[in-house]
């Protein structure tokens, strides 16, 4: 799903087991650029852990966020899945797209 977001997104970890994508901008006249993460999804033996930015706020996480994501999420923004239903998918796939409109009008991207 994440590499849907790639451009105009930056995948800075693509591997077997681990694929990261940040929003990397350049502000004028600032000597580096800003980066904040997107998401990312690690493969382990038994499970995958999808994971977003961590430094939402609580009322950002509630307006981008479905019901289910919330209850399954942790403090860190991570959601460890062992089996992926449909709806799981589907809010997953709805998080992403309302995470860019985020950090489009947050001028993140």
């Amino acid at each position: 799903m994440f590499r849907s977001t790639v451009p105009p997104y930056v995948a800075t970890i693509n591997d077997d087991y681990h694929y990261e994508v940040w929003a990397v901008k350049q502000a004028d006249g600032e000597p580096q650029a800003s980066e904040e993460l997107l998401g990312y999804v690690a493969k382990h033996d038994d499970s995958v852990t999808v994971g977003f930015n961590n430094k939402l706020g609580e009322e950002v996480k509630r307006r981008l966020f479905s019901a289910l994501l919330l209850t399954k999420m942790n403090g860190h923004g991570r959601i460890c899945i062992h089996r992926m239903t449909r709806q799981l998918h589907a809010d997953l796939q709805s998080a992403i797209e309302n995470l860019m409109r985020y950090y489009t009008q947050m001028n993140w991207i």
